[in-house]
């Protein structure tokens, strides 16, 4: 399945950018970020679509804490553990990037995808979009691949593209301050646009299609599950 134009090069951005956030020293700024992302995927790939529907009504499919009330209160109890564990968290983040990078950008392009593929074949209509059900579907799904493979090809990819993580970290900083994000074109450096096309490049690959197909058909079964 090919995605709309230009959306799979903005989801892979994407997935960079927000992966590149756990390299910044800041607290809270990384999940910041990876939200901002991951509405930008969502909302880019209805845009593209040219549908009625509105990136508000899937926001419990894309945000880290589903809706509104939950997410602030969740929030609020959470702010002083993390900012007690954040040394430790930030550590961690990046001792673990080699494997944390490449799933979040599988999990972005991912994200679009579904999303993509479900507008496509006319599975959401406005006003009854399964968002919660989308969200759990997804996150067992991911949970459940096997992402060694491309895990592999996308770090050999971004290893020989210099300077693509510094870029991509100061694009992160504009993200965690909400600018320059919604600009119809993102501006991100030459070298994020050269890492994305390498790792565009892999993921047209037969043996990588075959990976998303395996992922549709866990989705697919998840939503059934869902919906039966």
């Amino acid at each position: 399945m090919t995605p709309s134009g230009g959306s799979l090069h903005f989801w892979v951005v994407a997935g960079m950018v927000s992966g590149a956030a756990r390299f910044l020293p800041v607290p809270f700024v990384d999940d910041i970020v990876r939200d901002q992302c991951r509405r930008l995927v969502v909302s880019r790939t209805l845009a593209a679509h040219g549908t009625n529907i509105q990136t508000k009504d899937l926001k419990s499919y894309y945000a880290s804490d589903g809706g509104c009330l939950v997410g602030c209160v969740g929030l609020a109890a959470k702010v002083p553990l993390k900012l007690l564990l954040f040394p430790i968290r930030k550590v961690v983040a990046i001792v673990t990037s080699v494997r944390g990078v490449p799933l979040e950008i599988v999990r972005m392009v991912l994200l679009g995808r579904t999303l993509d593929r479900y507008l496509r074949e006319k599975r959401l209509q406005t006003g009854e979009i399964p968002s919660v059900a989308m969200r759990e579907a997804f996150d067992d799904s991911f949970s459940r691949m096997d992402f060694r493979m491309v895990r592999a090809a996308m770090n050999d990819a971004l290893a020989s593209v210099g300077g693509w993580k510094t870029a991509a970290m100061d694009f992160a900083r504009k993200a965690a301050n909400g600018r320059d994000t919604e600009s119809e074109d993102w501006k991100t450096s030459a070298e994020v646009n050269d890492g994305a096309r390498r790792i565009e490049a892999i993921l047209e690959r037969p043996e990588m299609l075959t990976l998303f197909a395996d992922f549709d058909q866990r989705f697919d079964a998840a939503m059934r599950e869902r919906s039966g």
